[in-house]
């Protein structure tokens, strides 16, 4: 990962008119990631002329409505603790956050790490409360590593209100890890 994208806080691409990809999208775990359901976002209308003319050209098949804010789509769990925990354990934090750290070279064996990762798939929030989690955790860190690298003061100036709020929620349990 380049080190400009622990500095990113547009993990959801905002800016973008419509937005594709496996964020909150349902997963079967036998499916492959290239032909797996894809979450789409329409920002505008722009966006959504965009999907609609893919839709016409039968480049893309719409398997199901969100309605606003995802309303309608999955959404199971609670993204919390999986988050502070993950940014605890996080190599990036580690290292920022403990002098005496040395990040590990190799992973498990990848028969260990599948079986491992259909262990964990089944505790994690799904859906749309999984996506939140995967935002809420990269904004934690990237706020850790540009911290860092700037400063708190030019961090502070760095970083959107919007990213701000998502991480007051962890305030308290952040505090405890740095």
């Amino acid at each position: 990962i380049a080190s400009s994208c622990y500095s990113c806080f547009d993990y959801t691409n905002g800016l973008a008119d419509l937005v594709v990809g496996y964020m909150g999208a349902p997963f079967n775990s036998g499916s492959e990631m290239t032909t797996a359901p894809l979450m789409v976002t329409v920002r505008n209308g722009r966006g959504r002329e965009m999907l609609e003319n893919a839709i016409g050209a039968g480049r893309v098949e719409v398997l199901q409505r969100g309605g606003k804010g995802g309303a309608e789509l999955l959404s199971e769990g609670d993204r919390t603790k999986i988050t502070i925990a993950t940014f605890e354990r996080d190599s990036l934090v580690q290292t920022l956050t403990n002098p005496d750290y040395v990040a590990g070279d190799k992973g498990a064996p990848p028969f260990v790490a599948s079986l491992l990762a259909r262990v964990i798939a089944q505790t994690l929030p799904k859906g749309m409360e999984f996506a939140r989690y995967s935002i809420d955790y990269h904004y934690l860190r990237n706020l850790l590593f540009a911290e860092d690298r700037m400063g708190a003061e030019r961090a502070s100036r760095h970083v959107p209100r919007y990213a701000k709020a998502i991480m007051a929620r962890y305030a308290d349990d952040v505090r405890a890890v740095w």
